[in-house]
């Protein structure tokens, strides 16, 4: 190092300028300036320090620090510094040390090179001080009864470290009628982790809807208070598909089991629907069919439903899905079952062989061909069960390519006096219907 008369220059953090100094150079704070800090916190007493080029400056410096009751609490030891010129030491009071101002020195140089500077770096313990403590409290969306709610908090001082409160932060839970559920109950400190907190609480009955949890926690003497509203499902549902039982468009039907878990009865309002991609959910306009409904269901009951529907209009695969919920609560229950939609009919129809005559012969032999009179059809139900089957599709087989008049008008569903795919595709259109 150079010997200069003037060797360091100090950007002093806490005033305002350069300061140049001398052989035997003494910086004077004031008291007003000093950092405050409450017991238990972490001060950081430092200095830029620079040679006379204003280059960092390398030469060590020492800090030694004396309580406001004259005890030293930190010996002469060498500061940490950076490559800016940076020097500086962390020290971490305790929550139990005396208020008042500490007395702090920072020395670099040496006399004997001439280049000797003491700078005062004192700081002072107030009990009274509150500095900026953070205070989180998670946030529980929401549980069901016979389960527990959980809460955890967290208490970090100004220098984001870990600190514990005074005392174990005390709760207080009032359920949605305004009714205090828990009146004082004590969360637990992690011992693996200062300043961490947590609790459980298992919810045997209750009334559901929106709940609030109360932390107080104390720091320092002072109580700060945090709040977290979540939501309890009294009658929470489940939901599930147990088989597609008919798969045969348009009409697809699914077998589907909705059970009450809960401690009190309830409407279960249900939404189902099918969609062509598994991403889809259910209410949306890209359905490609839905319905919804309510039902009636006991604590701890279930019903079973057989659910249809029927405006699939092409074969392919798809995803049934069925949501319920309570009436009164807003957590869904959900089952998703895939499958693929089938027409029906495997190989196109053989064509029947012509008889002399039209209207008999071939196939019809086969089948009981009821006599339908005139005006009395109801669209692809041939025979008049009310019904739209198999037992139309062979009658309709019967008439297949022949030429009127047919024994059963009714065969001829669009009226051009022909028995084709025309009547075929109306007949599949209608089917089970």
């Amino acid at each position: 190092m150079k010997n200069y008369t003037s060797r360091f220059h100090f950007f002093l953090f806490s005033f305002c300028c350069f300061v140049f100094f001398g052989f035997f150079s003494i910086s004077v704070a004031f008291a007003d300036n000093y950092q405050k800090i409450a017991p238990g916190d972490t001060v950081t007493l430092g200095e830029f320090v620079f040679e006379d080029d204003f280059s960092p400056s390398t030469t060590d410096c020492t800090i030694g620090i004396t309580d406001s009751s004259n005890v030293e609490q930190q010996s002469p030891t060498t500061m940490l510094e950076r490559s800016d010129g940076w020097h500086y030491f962390d020290f971490e009071t305790d929550p139990n040390d005396p208020s008042g101002i500490w007395r702090s020195v920072m020395i670099c140089g040496t006399a004997g090179g001439g280049d000797l500077v003491k700078v005062d770096k004192s700081f002072i313990v107030d009990s009274s001080f509150q500095s900026g403590y953070t205070v989180t409290l998670s946030d529980f969306e929401g549980t069901t009864v016979n389960t527990a709610y959980k809460a955890k908090l967290q208490v970090l001082n100004h220098a984001t470290i870990p600190t514990d409160a005074d005392a174990d932060p005390t709760v207080v839970i009032t359920d949605s009628a305004g009714t205090v559920q828990v009146s004082n109950g004590v969360m637990t400190n992690d011992p693996n982790s200062n300043g961490t907190y947590s609790y459980s609480y298992t919810i045997v009955s209750g009334v559901g809807g929106a709940w609030e949890t109360v932390v107080s926690v104390v720091i320092d003497g002072q109580t700060i208070k945090k709040h977290d509203y979540w939501n309890l499902s009294s009658s929470p549902a489940d939901v599930d598909i147990s088989d597609i039982t008919d798969k045969i468009i348009p009409a697809i039907t699914a077998s589907v089991r909705i059970d009450n878990k809960g401690t009190s009865y309830s409407d279960f309002y249900y939404v189902y629907c099918i969609v062509s991609s598994e991403s889809n959910l259910c209410g949306g306009n890209d359905d490609v069919a839905s319905k919804s409904a309510t039902v009636f269901i006991n604590a701890g009951g279930f019903t079973n439903l057989s659910l249809t529907l029927d405006d699939v209009p092409a074969a392919g695969t798809y995803w049934f899905k069925v949501k319920a919920r309570a009436l009164a609560e807003t957590n869904w229950a959900a089952a998703t079952e895939q499958f693929t939609a089938e027409s029906g009919v495997v190989t196109p129809p053989v064509t029947p062989t012509p008889s002399p005559g039209g209207g008999g012969g071939g196939p019809a032999s086969m089948v009981t061909v009821p006599t339908i009179p005139v005006g009395s059809c109801n669209g692809a139900d041939f025979n008049g069960d009310s019904k739209v089957n198999s037992v139309d599709f062979s009658i309709l087989l019967a008439f297949w390519q022949k030429s009127p008049p047919f024994k059963n008008p009714c065969v001829d569903i669009n009226k051009d006096n022909k028995v084709n795919s025309v009547d075929f595709s109306i007949l599949l259109y209608q089917w089970k219907k």
